[in-house]
């Protein structure tokens, strides 16, 4: 009975001395040491040169030994090894690993105890506390993790993954929700990830260093992905395997986006700090989406209810932004955002190269970049304030509200508003002409998922979205109106979707789903002059558009993947009913070698004719239009096939696609023709994709490559086929990324063929093209680098970033277009050939504070 009491005696004095609070800031890691020693009767062997000048700031609330190890381990870059329950040495790191976590639901965030977690090799390992924490010690680089949980999907981890992260949240997906397991981790990076129906993930807040990016930006991430890219270097102008960007579909937390740029397309409008993943389809999407014919990209925020107050505030060269995420209860939470320009009021190095870059050939250079015959330096500021002002901004603002209704049922209200204003004004004392540009998009969401009898899952969704650009011309004389120009478009978009999953067993699941829409699309184009014939076109177009989706999932023991849908969808436009089916299959033929195939048939009844001639500022000239008479719906048929190899941090993939778009005009893809009736033809797309992929301890690198091979056929315009405008034959790019301690730095190279272009000669006042697309550019290429510094000061984390797009500074033509000019000097009608040139040298610099 004694022996019990001493025990019991000798363990609550030992609980008791291992649970402290105590704080320590910026203090001396010896210090902090000494304290330790007295507090949980420990011995630290180490030598004083390597604790010499490290000081720590640490917060122990009621933590363990080990929690306590991980965090010095995390904050000092040293190794904290246990050799006894008494005695710990301290030694610099070397090809081994401490590696640690906690593991939790993935749809409840409930931590998940008494979970095993053990090495592959050796069978060995522990299991988690009742806080999901694990730790593992002295772990060989090149180990593999395995993390296995009743009633959840197993999963394995590198335990070089652990090097890269301190004590991640491992989320565990049960076997229900087991179609959205990650089949690669760091695909490409940190943070971007392969799925096993074949999409990319990428999650914001693991998102590593990009090249000639201080920031991330999801439009600007996903460029890295082969397959994947904008000819035109913007944010927003992505093409996706041949496709144009209104042929994507871009979704915030369900609410369909019709403009996603600001600045014109160069930065997104979407806030990456409240960006939880995206998730990018480039072929085989499920049968749940739909009126787009290419790529798919479904970006989503925050999903959970913030556990404590926490937010942050971020400047860089072009604009401030800060984030709140607010728990009202345990289950409320409230998570806010907004950015703004402070182009308006100042100009940085960043904001000059952005704007040489997005008005060339516009009136703004022209008028405020002048080149007068006499005039001297000194006189310079007088005459451009004189002769023109530019006044740009950007901003957009974003709230969600997330419920926590019961375990099972999750609603949240989401809603997103994008701004970009232009104003320009030019005033010589006689006229005074001006331009106004504004472009906005808004939208609100709800969403309600749950899980009833464990096996149906059910999801209600609804959306608004409200896209509006709107352009007023006005030239005045003494206050009276001689010009004036309108251009107006509006896209109203209500929505509904409900579907319901059933689960038959971990391995078969059906989807049964209804999608209603109500659209009205509008725009006019109005011009009256005193010495023209006025201009007016207008046009209102309203359709409904009803769906039905069924989809049946397979995911066999063997690790393959099935998916066979069907989609069906009647828009009263047009009053007939189209059929899509869909098929993504994946299946291995060795543990590290898997065979892949998709096919799809999709329709878009929506798309952007490109407005040239009544635009006088000549920017965001895409008009959005609903198909009609003139204009035919757009059927694509798409099939692809590859080989994904994927084993010790080396990743390959090589992917063969074709796709045949038919039902494209020549007012949607903007061509240079002899006149401008309406033509109506097809594209023919063949294409392949390869990656490249190895990841060495903390350096990262991988090449892209892809082949495309785009030929249009447009008989009104041309007899024979010809390349189309998007006709990027070679597009190579390679990417290298390297961490220590708390810098991160990134290095990347791009090339690319030059895109094609139509030749024209001035004849009788006139302009005569040549054949279609048959000249060709210069090829494109650039050099971008990018540094990023973390630190934490007293519980405020903070990160500090620079970097150069366009090292060398070359300036190639991206585009070619033509117009007619009259000469100053003599009066006669000359021909001018505007060349849209490629960004030069940017720099970028950040700072951003978050606690």
């Amino acid at each position: 009975m004694k022996k019990i009491v001493l025990l019991m005696f000798l363990f609550c004095t030992y609980y008791t001395q291992a649970q402290i609070s105590k704080n320590f800031k910026e203090t001396p890691l010896e210090e902090v040491l000494n304290e330790l020693s007295k507090t949980h009767k420990l011995l630290f062997s180490f030598s004083n040169e390597i604790v010499k000048n490290i000081k720590v700031t640490l917060d122990i609330d009621n933590s363990s030994l080990d929690e306590i190890l991980v965090h010095l381990k995390a904050l000092t870059n040293l190794e904290f090894k246990k050799i006894s329950e008494r005695q710990v040495i301290i030694s610099y790191p070397n090809n081994k690993v401490e590696i640690c976590g906690y593991l939790f639901d993935n749809i409840t965030n409930e931590p998940l105890p008494f979970a095993s977690v053990f090495l592959v090799s050796k069978k060995t390992g522990t299991i988690t506390n009742e806080k999901g924490f694990f730790q593992l010690g002295d772990i060989s680089l090149d180990e593999k993790i395995s993390i296995q949980y009743i009633g959840y999907t197993n999963k394995t981890i590198n335990a070089s993954f652990f090097k890269m992260s301190t004590c991640p949240r491992i989320p565990l997906l049960s076997k229900t929700t087991s179609l959205n397991e990650v089949l690669i981790v760091e695909y490409i990076t940190k943070g971007i990830d392969k799925n096993i129906d074949g999409s990319f993930t990428i999650t914001n807040e693991e998102l590593g260093i990009l090249p000639g990016h201080s920031e991330p930006d999801v439009l600007q991430s996903i460029q890295l992905v082969p397959g994947i890219h904008s000819p035109d270097e913007s944010a927003s102008g992505i093409q996706i395997r041949g496709g144009s960007p209104d042929q994507n579909l871009i979704l915030w937390d369900d609410i369909k986006m019709y403009n996603t740029g600001h600045f014109f397309g160069m930065i997104s409008v979407f806030n990456p700090n409240i960006i939880k993943d995206a998730k990018i389809f480039k072929g085989g999407a499920d049968p749940k989406y739909g009126d787009r014919i290419s790529g798919i990209i479904d970006i989503s925020s925050d999903r959970k209810v913030p556990e404590k107050l926490n937010g942050g505030v971020g400047i860089n060269g072009t604009h401030a932004d800060m984030f709140l995420k607010i728990p009202i209860t345990n289950t409320i939470g409230i998570v806010l955002s907004g950015r703004r320009s402070y182009t308006d009021f100042l100009e940085t190095p960043t904001y000059t190269a952005l704007s040489k870059k997005v008005f060339q050939n516009t009136k703004i250079i022209e008028v405020l970049n002048p080149l007068p015959l006499e005039m001297d330096d000194d006189d310079d500021d007088e005459i451009l304030e004189k002769i023109g002002k530019n006044n740009f901004f950007f901003y957009d603002a974003s709230a969600k509200l997330i419920l926590d209704v019961t375990k099972n049922d999750k609603v949240m209200v989401s809603s997103i508003y994008t701004n970009n204003d232009l104003a320009f004004e030019i005033n010589d004392d006689e006229d005074v002409i001006t331009d106004d540009l504004e472009i906005k998009n808004e939208g609100i969401s709800f969403s309600w998922k749950g899980t009833k009898k464990n096996h149906f899952h059910h999801s209600l969704k609804a959306y608004y979205s409200r896209y509006n650009s709107d352009y007023l011309f006005t030239e005045r004389q003494e206050l009276i109106i001689e010009n004036q120009s309108v251009r107006k478009n509006t896209v109203k978009d209500i929505g509904v979707d409900l579907n319901i999953t059933y689960d038959f067993n971990s391995k078969n699941f059906l989807t049964f789903g209804y999608q209603y829409s109500d659209n009205d699309v509008f725009y006019t184009i109005t011009k009256e002059s005193e010495f023209e014939t006025p201009i007016n076109e207008s046009n209102t177009i309203n359709n409904k558009t009803n769906s039905i989706y069924t989809n049946y999932k397979i995911i066999p023991e063997n690790k393959s993947f099935i998916n066979i849908g069907l989609r069906t969808s009647h828009y009263s436009i047009i009053n007939k009913l189209y059929l899509e089916p869909r098929v993504n299959i994946e299946y291995p033929l060795t543990k590290s070698l898997r065979v892949k195939a998709t096919g799809e048939l999709r329709h878009q009844p929506i798309s952007q004719l490109v407005e040239f001639e009544e635009t006088q500022l000549r920017l965001e000239n895409n008009l959005w239009v609903y198909t009609n008479n003139k204009i035919p719906i757009l059927e694509s048929t798409q099939f692809s096939g590859g080989l994904l190899f994927s084993e010790n941090d080396w990743n390959f993939e090589i992917d063969g696609y074709y796709k045949n778009i038919n039902g494209l005009t020549s007012i949607t893809n903007g061509f240079n023709v002899i006149n401008s009736d309406l033509s109506i033809g097809e594209s023919m797309i063949y294409g392949i994709d390869i990656l490249l992929k190895k990841r060495f301890k903390d350096f990262r690198t991988w090449l892209g490559y892809t082949f495309n091979d785009i030929e249009y056929t447009f008989p009104e315009i041309q007899e024979t086929p010809f390349p189309g405008n998007n006709d990027i034959t070679h597009n190579f790019r390679t990417s290298n990324s390297y961490t220590f301690k708390n810098w991160e730095l990134s290095i990347g190279w791009l090339w690319r063929s030059g895109a094609p272009f139509t030749d024209a000669d001035l004849v009788n006042e006139e302009i005569l093209y040549k054949n279609t697309n048959t000249g060709r550019l210069p090829a494109y290429h650039r050099l971008d680098v990018s540094t990023i510094y973390r630190f934490n000061i007293k519980g405020w984390k903070g990160s500090l970033g620079v970097s150069i797009q366009n090292i060398y500074n070359r300036k190639v033509p991206l585009s070619v277009s033509y117009r007619l000019d009259d000469n100053s000097n003599n009066g006669e009608i000359e021909l001018n050939k505007l060349q849209q040139k490629s960004i030069g040298i940017t720099p970028n610099a950040f700072f951003r504070i978050s606690f």
